[in-house]
């Protein structure tokens, strides 16, 4: 195996987990390796990329959002827009009026459930296009003026080219993650933003939870990037690395618990009504904790990068 960021072909075993925030079958066993070279982990025995729908069944926590949680599904969607309020705040720092006269040509590239372009397109002057393998509730009307495609994104044919592209939670999904950097480079205009975010392997909170740790969330992750990945990915010949944070939008929380359930065998296609309470206890007892995260790394970053 080579790595899939730097093509090194020297590595070591690092973890094996079971398949995560499933249900059924859990005794396969998937192995990821580390470069020896840029420190990014990535999976020794992903599947075939045509075989990755049975792991996004329509009780995928994710896809079924708010309504996963019975009565608490407003306090839910609460927190959820709260989050992509963040995100739009974060790229909205970024962009100058002096840079960005006209609208803002966004693509943001694995939306899913397309919540993040929705609030974008409510709060800046913007056409918001989205791009995603399956669409996820891509038919409620207020998602009506977003452009949203079906499909693999390097296969997208753009019109014109884009101020930003954003990758919230998709890198560590992609099998190919050089092609898409190539293809940021290719739809960008000059001085244009590549936003990702990911889940940060070097932080504590893996540490602890090791293989229960939902930021490996296999088999449908197959690469952790480490603080040296990004420099490999993104050359100096054609980026600017503007901010690389130790810390990002998501809630670290939210992995921890999702390990804890995972550790507890929760039933991924069950009603998580009963589990909130729970949640919300354990949110504020470890308040503490995750406080602490633009301090100390604990599972998640961010990194703002600029074509030239």
């Amino acid at each position: 195996m080579i790595c899939s960021v730097c093509n090194s072909p020297s590595n070591s075993f690092y973890i094996k987990t079971g398949p995560l925030m499933v249900d059924g079958d859990k005794s396969k066993e998937y192995c990821f390796l580390k470069c020896d070279d840029c420190e990014t982990v990535f999976l020794e025995n992903p599947l075939d990329e045509s075989a990755l729908g049975d792991f996004y069944p329509d009780y995928y926590l994710p896809y079924r959002g708010e309504k996963a949680w019975g009565k608490y599904a407003k306090i839910v969607q609460r927190q959820d827009d709260a989050l992509n309020i963040k995100r739009v705040d974060l790229v909205s720092k970024f962009l100058s009026p002096k840079k960005h006269p006209q609208k803002i040509k966004i693509l943001d590239v694995g939306c899913g459930k397309p919540d993040f372009l929705y609030h974008f397109d409510q709060r800046v002057d913007s056409d918001c296009f989205g791009v995603d393998f399956k669409q996820a509730h891509w038919g409620d009307a207020k998602y009506s003026k977003l452009n949203l495609t079906e499909g693999d994104w390097t296969q997208h044919q753009p019109t014109e080219q884009y101020d930003v592209i954003t990758a919230w939670h998709y890198l560590e999904h992609d099998y190919h993650p050089q092609k898409t950097v190539e293809k940021c480079l290719e739809l960008l205009k000059p001085g244009g933003l590549v936003i990702i975010e990911v889940p940060m392997y070097q932080g504590l909170l893996a540490r602890i939870q090791k293989n229960h740790w939902q930021g490996w969330h296999t088999p449908r992750h197959i690469n952790l990037f480490s603080f040296k990945s990004w420099s490999t990915l993104f050359s100096t010949s054609h980026w600017t690395i503007l901010d690389h944070h130790k810390y990002g939008t998501l809630d670290p929380f939210i992995l921890w618990w999702l390990g804890r359930a995972e550790k507890k065998n929760y039933l991924w296609n069950a009603n998580f009504e009963g589990h909130f309470l729970n949640l919300a206890l354990l949110k504020g007892l470890t308040f503490p904790l995750f406080a602490l995260e633009k301090v100390l790394p604990l599972g998640i970053q961010t990194v703002v990068v600029q074509k030239k």
